[in-house]
């Protein structure tokens, strides 16, 4: 990315899963159905997820956008005031309990350091955007639930932010807001956020699946652990 002489600032970008946080988006969607209000509403919910918990698995080994696809079909019929308030519940019963102390020690130098720090992520705004207020993490980058009458069709708005277009989203971002991301930091755990990883000066894979383990190792990027 050319950096115009204006440009000043550098940031820092995570991922979520596996790289701050040590849970998965199926235990925010578990815990939006135990959530529910009425019994028979909570145990169709939790009924779905057990039977479709092989599909998602499957579709998670062999094709991440199709994983995303099936799981957010699950919020289908959910309105979107009760997704805000369970979103931000969700945050703080279900996802802040995890959060990795080195997760912790880092956005706090980070923020010492006076870096711009954003949150990239697959999953939805109404668990992203209240767990980066939370984290005290000003922007963040993630995907939106389409909405029709208030309810949620269960459909994502695209693009789906995952690979080249989670990069592209980071690119735009940095553009948008005057970010020299040569200068810039990211850190992530998947070989899907490769390409994420490599429009910054400065990646670093944590919690590293093997293929992006690889992958780090081949361009010299650090290998980290966070617990």
């Amino acid at each position: 990315m050319a950096v115009s002489a204006e440009t000043s600032r550098a940031a820092v970008f995570y991922d979520i899963d596996n790289t701050l946080v040590d849970s998965r988006v199926i235990y925010a969607y578990l815990y939006f159905a135990l959530r529910m209000p009425r019994i028979s509403e909570r145990v169709a919910r939790l009924t779905r997820t057990a039977l479709l918990s092989p599909v998602y698995a499957a579709a998670g080994a062999l094709n991440r956008a199709l994983f995303y696809r099936l799981f957010y079909a699950s919020y289908k019929g959910m309105p979107l005031e009760r997704l805000r308030l369970m979103g931000s519940d969700a945050v703080q019963k279900a996802i802040l309990p995890h959060i990795y102390e080195e997760a912790r020690r880092r956005i706090a130098k980070a923020q010492s350091m006076g870096l711009v720090q954003v949150l990239v992520s697959a999953s939805p705004d109404f668990i992203v955007q209240p767990l980066a207020e939370s984290l005290g993490i000003e922007h963040s980058i993630c995907n939106e639930l389409e909405y029709a009458n208030g309810f949620a069709t269960g459909k994502i708005v695209p693009p789906l932010l995952l690979g080249e277009d989670k990069a592209r989203a980071v690119a735009r971002f940095a553009r948008e807001q005057r970010i020299d991301l040569l200068s810039s930091y990211a850190f992530a755990d998947s070989l899907q956020d490769r390409q994420m990883l490599e429009t910054v000066g400065f990646p670093s894979a944590v919690n590293a699946q093997p293929g992006l383990a690889e992958a780090a190792r081949e361009r010299g990027w650090p290998l980290l652990q966070f617990i």
